[in-house]
């Protein structure tokens, strides 16, 4: 068998590089690597060595050929490529017999019979990580001068491409660690009480269904958190789930971010831009608070769910998605059909399933089990690790009414940890009436009471956000999640508010 021709093994090389740059994992790379090396050089053997860390061994990741599926682990140093691996410089061996740093234990444990050895370092960032050999070549005259250069080039383009896979493999963790701790805040807290059994027991009927879902209830129930605990039950849950709030932007921008837009489709449209539904494709999308739909968007929003397609603003074409559709609301839709604010034909599309979720006073005995996951959070989050409640504190948590339920809770036991001065939260530390409930100011104890109702709620939306950036020290992250929003949301809400 003929050696390759220079242009030949350059084109062959060029063929390797892309084939190794495209593979994501390290074992879909080893295995390329090993039949790559094989066939360029006509081998009947190959073997990959890494050096493991501390312990100055070599671990054979990978072997092919007539050795492939051996377990082979040697001392550093040890053999011809354990010299390599040390020594750092390539080499050339076609008569295994005359060398003094050949190895023949792993021939004696194989039954491989090695001849010749072609081997060359593989260098990360200047480091030696291990070597690469190939055995036993068919060429008549053995392995070339020219091999070994060809050899250390394609170790280069292999230890490039083994950095490569190892950062995709830490990201990939990173990633999972990431949504891991993300979704860890949306957990769901499974209580003892009757009726949020009840709730769960239907949620898990309809998660392996695609039919849409309307979550009912006060707000503050943990409406959102019981969409996320849907979405993981379903089978699309290796798919996105994305959050829609349908109450903080202007219509207008609600399409845009519902359905997208296409380029010059308004003054600011400098680009195409997809929309939610777009990109919870194959997905899920929450559309929270969609009882304040724009009469104009439900009828939009209709049609989506029936036909499972829509155009973009300023678009002429269809474009299907396949996405499962979440609904929630704490307004009454029937009374809002009544009043024709919101289209029946909408509703009975949204509630194929409809659930309401009990207020927290209606699940009393639940109450303590969110405390404490809540407690465990907030003191990992806070550095405040080993907090505990008195009894007291849990008694009076429990005769609380959280009118702003879940949420409020939430809010208060976050309070007790930033302000705990020792291990133990005391009653007194609890920011609720020793009664068990937080009644209402008096009106016209409020300075916003004198106020027409417009500038009132627009007073008292900057109050609630300037004491969740007080709460959260300026971070409009932790804000925004202790106010029920994306942070994308509150910064266009506190433009809107004139706060900075």
């Amino acid at each position: 068998m003929m050696p390759l021709t220079a242009n030949a093994r350059l084109a062959a090389l060029i063929d390797i590089n892309r084939e190794l740059m495209g593979a994501l994992s390290p074992d879909e790379l080893l295995r390329l690597l090993i039949s790559s090396a094989m066939s360029l050089f006509s081998a009947t053997g190959c073997s990959i060595a890494l050096i493991a860390g501390d312990e100055q061994e070599l671990v054979f990741p990978a072997i092919g050929g007539e050795l492939e599926g051996e377990e082979l682990r040697l001392p550093l140093g040890c053999g011809v490529i354990g010299w390599v691996a040390e020594r750092g410089e390539p080499t050339l061996v076609n008569d295994v017999a005359r060398d003094p740093r050949f190895f023949a234990g792993v021939d004696k444990k194989t039954g491989f019979e090695t001849r010749s050895i072609l081997c060359a370092p593989l260098r990360e960032r200047n480091a030696v990580i291990g070597a690469i050999e190939v055995l036993n070549t068919a060429h008549e005259d053995g392995f070339s001068p020219e091999d070994l250069v060809l050899l250390e080039a394609l170790a280069a383009i292999a230890a490039t491409a083994i950095e490569r896979t190892k950062a995709v493999a830490r990201l990939r963790s990173a990633n999972r660690a990431l949504r891991s701790d993300a979704e860890h805040r949306y957990d769901l807290v499974v209580g003892e009480s009757a009726n949020m059994l009840d709730v769960l027991e239907t949620l898990r009927a309809a998660a392996p269904t695609r039919s849409t879902v309307l979550l009912l209830g006060e707000s503050g129930v943990g409406k959102e958190v019981l969409a996320r605990t849907l979405h993981r039950w379903s089978d699309r849950s290796e798919g996105p789930f994305i959050a829609v709030n349908c109450v903080a932007l202007t219509a207008e921008l609600l399409e845009s971010e519902l359905f997208g837009h296409e380029r010059g489709a308004f003054t600011g449209a400098l680009t195409r831009k997809l929309g939610r539904f777009e990109l919870a494709q194959g997905g899920t999308i929450f559309l929270d608070e969609i009882g304040e739909l724009d009469p104009k968007l439900q009828a939009k929003l209709l049609r989506a769910l029936q036909e499972r397609e829509f155009q973009r603003v300023g678009g002429t074409r269809d474009i299907r998605v396949d996405v499962r559709v979440i609904a929630a609301t704490n307004r009454d839709l029937h009374r809002a059909m009544l009043d024709r604010t919101f289209r029946e034909d909408l509703y009975y599309r949204l509630a194929v399933v409809a659930v309401r979720v009990p207020p927290l006073r209606e699940r009393r005995d639940d109450i303590a089990g969110l405390a404490d996951h809540l407690l465990t959070r907030f003191g990992r989050d806070l550095g405040k690790t080993h907090l505990s409640f008195t009894h007291d504190a849990l008694a009076r948590l429990t005769a609380n009414d959280w009118p702003g339920n879940v949420r409020q809770l939430s809010n208060t036991i976050e309070r007790a940890v930033v302000l705990a001065k020792g291990a133990v939260i005391r009653a007194s530390d609890l920011d609720v009436d020793s009664r068990g409930s937080t009644p209402p100011p008096a009106l016209g104890a409020d300075p916003l009471d004198a106020l027409p109702l417009s500038e009132a709620v627009e007073g008292y939306k900057a109050r609630r956000v300037q004491q969740a950036l007080n709460l959260s020290a300026g971070n409009q992250s932790r804000a925004a999640e202790l106010l029920g929003l994306r942070q994308s949301n509150l910064s266009r809400l506190m433009k809107v508010l004139g706060m900075h």
